[in-house]
Formats: structure tokens, sequence, C-alpha cells
């Protein structure tokens, strides 16, 4: 009689978020309760993740379940609007995601949108307003206007579990 051993090694790698940060996948996300312009938005995210480490930026929602994720997190804050790290700023009308220049495929425009009205919208907001149908949609508007922000930065790698 023959004993068979089976082995396997399997590797579990825990990631976290610093306080007042939520995890979602592999990444980790903030609401800000301040109001500042796209640029400072931009800026602020940046120096926050300095402050731990790592690179961070305005949110990424390249999915609908990161989306969901995010409107559920703004749910819980009552935010009516925050910016998300997608804009127009270069070539009108082709949308790219700040954090890796990539064009964006995923969208989840509100009514009319992106209208580009005025001539002068260009950074996008997630936008809570059922009375004219957006329900955490997205709109594109002026980056001058001071609003809330989401910043995104990789999850931390705090070890192994076996391995």
């Amino acid at each position: 009689m023959k004993l068979c051993v089976l082995a396997f090694v399997a590797t579990v790698v825990f990631c976290a978020c610093p306080t007042s940060w939520s995890h979602y996948g592999d990444k980790c996300f903030f609401l800000s309760r301040d109001n500042e312009t796209f640029a400072d938005s931009l800026k602020l995210c940046e120096v926050i993740g300095r402050q731990y480490g790592r690179s961070a930026s305005l949110a990424t929602v390249d999915d609908a379940k990161t989306q969901q994720f995010l409107a559920n997190l703004m749910i819980k804050i009552n935010s009516i609007g925050m910016y998300i790290g997608l804009n127009d700023l270069v070539t009108e009308g082709e949308f790219h995601w700040i954090a890796n220049g990539k064009q964006a495929t995923y969208f989840n425009w509100g009514p009319t949108q992106p209208n580009n009205r005025g001539g002068n919208e260009n950074c996008v907001a997630m936008r809570v307003d059922p009375v004219i149908g957006f329900n955490y949609s997205w709109t594109d508007g002026p980056c001058t206007v001071p609003t809330t922000y989401i910043c995104e930065m990789v999850a931390a790698d705090i070890g192994n579990l076996l391995g």
C-alpha cells in the first residue's frame, strides 16, 4: 500500500487602507469633505498619498462595480457631487483618466451629458440630483468650480498568511 501526500502552498495577501479610507478590490478610496477645484483636488490626493508612502490620484471609475461602490460611499456621507479623475482637457470629447492617462472605455453619464455647456466643461464629477435624472451619474463641468472629490491609491500589502 502506498501513501500519497498531496501538498500545495497557498499565499493569501492582506491589503490595508489607512483609517478613513475605504477598501475595494486592490484600491483604497477617500472621499473628501472639502471643496476644491479639479487641479487642487488632484494635488491634495497626491499629497495625501505621499503621507502614506504611496502614489494617489483622483479616482478612476472604470467599471460598473467600482461606480456602485463609490456611489454607496457617497450615499453614506450624503454627498451630492464629487470630482473623479476623468477629463477631456487635452482634446474635447476624448475623456482620459488622470491617474494613468488611459482613454475611458466605461462611462456613466447623466442625462444630456457630456454637453460641454458654454465650451468650458472639461472635468467630470459624480452627481446626484433625482429631479433632473442624476443618480450618482456623471456630468462634465468647469474644472474651476470647487467641489468635493474622491482620491484613490493602491492598498498596501501588509503580509502573507501562508508562505
